[in-house]
């Protein structure tokens, strides 16, 4: 049953793409690339889909490279802000010489990639507002799809094991979301679903109705639930700042948009009681490897405060013993970084690296407030949110999944601002 459904889960996907390809009538090569790419956005942790999103980063690659080549015109659009981004990813490499950790540099340059890519790419294509919105509108399609497929998964298994087996800690993600084997990680899948609620509510409220009030409603309702469902605290925590950004951007223009804000808070009511009070919910709430790791960074941090300790120096700094004992760290786990972009930020490069950081933050602020960029503005918001729970920058799915959209959200600025609603 599960193989019949991924069949269909696929062929979905694929006549998508080509309803995507048909309608966008011009730059259709480009608009592949991207549709490639942004099919595996909401995929999240697992282990295949970073492979596929190298790969469609490498397709994008070529048909933007190919496309560019082919114009005439062939404006590079290379925007101030992009310098920014390059300069934190410098930073990085910078520190490796600082740190000595010379053997991780292809590392290094390999998971920050994107950072690169993604400024170079998107300064070369030009998209026209039709195929922004169509683009748009795909995702929010992709997302439903995922969120379907994995409600489905979920019953299925429910149906075939028990509600026990469906429910217990360590398998609960895995047996929702079974596309591919997975990691049990959901963070960064409920984070690329949530991006579907501000760019729903953009298509339905802004510039004309790009989308049915159905698929709006669908858009939010069900990443929401199923952020419940894999007990995600990142999104538990970044979907109520999201709607209200929402109600406050859109609710003063269009009242119809009180009745899709209040059943999303009563569905997420409702997920609350049933699946955040049980005991195994709460323990992710109380996570005492972060506390230890938080007090080894703030160790760190207070030993080297102006440079840092260098790139990739946090595996070292939680593997010593004398600096667990003194912090008094009760976990004995140790990862390559603390989950936490601000302390690793700061353990990594000081004073500087932080100060980077934040003004880079800032920039993107101030372009989405100045511009009243309602898109650029959530997804900051957002993973300002996301930065105090997780290195976005220094994993493979977070930084493709960040730059992709930072990127695409600064290219299309100039489809994408609000103008009054009449």
């Amino acid at each position: 049953m599960f193989m019949l459904l991924q069949i269909l889960f696929f062929v979905v996907i694929l006549a998508l793409l080509g309803v995507l390809v048909w309608q966008a009538r011009e730059q259709r090569s480009v608009v592949v690339g991207l549709a490639v790419l942004i099919a595996f956005l909401p995929l999240g942790d697992i282990p295949l889909a970073e492979n596929f999103r190298i790969l469609g980063t490498a397709i994008m690659a070529v048909l933007i490279v190919c496309s560019f080549a082919l114009n005439k015109s062939r404006q590079f659009t290379w925007q101030p802000i992009f310098y920014a981004i390059v300069g934190v990813y410098l930073l990085s490499i910078v520190g490796l010489l600082h740190s000595g950790c010379l053997s991780f540099a292809n590392k290094r340059i390999d998971v920050s990639s994107p950072m690169i890519i993604f400024p170079v790419l998107f300064s070369m294509v030009q998209l026209s507002k039709r195929n922004v919105m169509l683009l748009l509108r795909f995702f929010v399609w992709i997302v439903i799809l995922v969120c379907i497929y994995g409600l489905l998964s979920y019953a299925i298994t429910v149906y075939e094991f028990s509600l026990k087996a469906a429910l217990s800690d360590g398998k609960r993600f895995s047996h929702f979301f079974m596309v591919f084997p997975l990691a049990w990680h959901p963070s960064a899948f409920v984070i690329a679903l949530l991006m579907a609620l501000p760019v729903s509510l953009y298509l339905r409220y802004h510039d004309g109705k790009q989308i049915t009030l159905v698929e709006m409603l669908l858009a939010i309702l069900l990443p929401i639930l199923v952020t419940f469902m894999v007990g995600a605290r990142i999104g538990v925590a970044v979907f109520p700042v999201l709607l209200g950004l929402g109600y406050f951007v859109y609710c003063k223009f269009k009242p119809t948009l009180k009745w899709g804000l209040a059943a999303s808070g009563v569905v997420a009511g409702l997920c609350v009681l049933f699946f955040v009070i049980p005991p195994d919910m709460k323990n992710h709430f109380s996570d005492q490897l972060r506390l230890d790791q938080r007090n080894i960074a703030i160790s760190a941090i207070q030993e080297k405060p102006i440079l840092g300790w260098g790139t990739w120096t946090q595996h070292d700094l939680m593997s010593c013993e004398e600096r667990r004992e003194r912090v008094g760290a009760k976990t004995s786990q140790v990862f390559s970084h603390f989950h936490n972009q601000y302390l690793d930020a700061m353990v990594q490069f000081g004073i500087i690296g932080i100060a980077a950081l934040l003004f880079l933050i800032g920039w993107i602020f101030w372009i989405a407030i100045r511009k009243k960029h309602f898109l650029l503005l959530s997804f900051m918001a957002m993973y300002v949110i996301v930065f105090y729970f997780d290195n976005v920058l220094h994993s493979i799915n977070w930084v493709h999944v960040f730059m992709f959209w930072l990127c695409f959200l600064l290219a299309s600025q100039n489809h994408l601002v609000e103008r009054k609603t009449q």
